[in-house]
């Protein structure tokens, strides 16, 4: 079966930057998890998630870092077969997900990258929502190069009101020369 992958989309700059950078931590098990909550203490929300980035690699790994990290980073510059934020939360010594997105403007996945989030948390025995908490749409105008976010199934560019394409439409910009 063919796994999309995503290619990085922002500044070459963030690029360098995660050529240079600690990777994300790979998860295997749920206790990897605990023991990178432990030794990154992570920011904590208000309603007491543990946030992060996360990516899940061409190679299929799941890895993380502090929520502030570039995705590009936690990813070591590499293709993404998924990539987003994560909240984890810790009830009597066990280990959920209460919340997971696709919100990632490095890459710009899209909802259906769920199925490969959602088979790295099975297998590292983490419990999860059984589907995004939120799921972003993104989506490049094909006449003045923005990268927007689709809100309300608004496709119309928030920069130029150019319509915007009603399918995946991301690949890195145009570089100008």
């Amino acid at each position: 079966m063919f796994a999309k992958k995503y290619s990085y989309l922002g500044p070459a700059e963030d690029l360098e930057m995660a050529a240079k950078e600690k990777t994300g931590v790979r998860i295997r098990h749920a206790q990897d998890v605990l023991d990178w909550i432990a030794s990154e203490q992570p920011l904590q929300s208000s309603t007491g998630e543990l946030m992060a980035t996360y990516v899940v690699t061409a190679r299929r790994e799941l890895r993380l870092a502090d929520r502030h990290a570039e995705h590009v980073v936690c990813a070591g510059g590499e293709k993404v077969l998924a990539a987003g934020e994560i909240g984890f939360v810790l009830d009597r010594g066990r280990l959920s997900v209460s919340e997971v997105t696709n919100q990632s403007t490095d890459y710009c996945p899209e909802p259906a990258c769920w199925k490969y989030v959602k088979k790295s948390l099975k297998k590292a025995g983490i419990e999860n929502p059984g589907a995004f908490t939120v799921a972003y749409i993104f989506r490049r105008c094909e006449k003045c190069d923005t990268l927007n976010l689709v809100k309300d199934e608004w496709y119309v560019c928030a920069v130029c009101d150019q319509d915007l394409s009603k399918t995946w439409n991301c690949a890195p910009a145009r570089r100008k020369e």
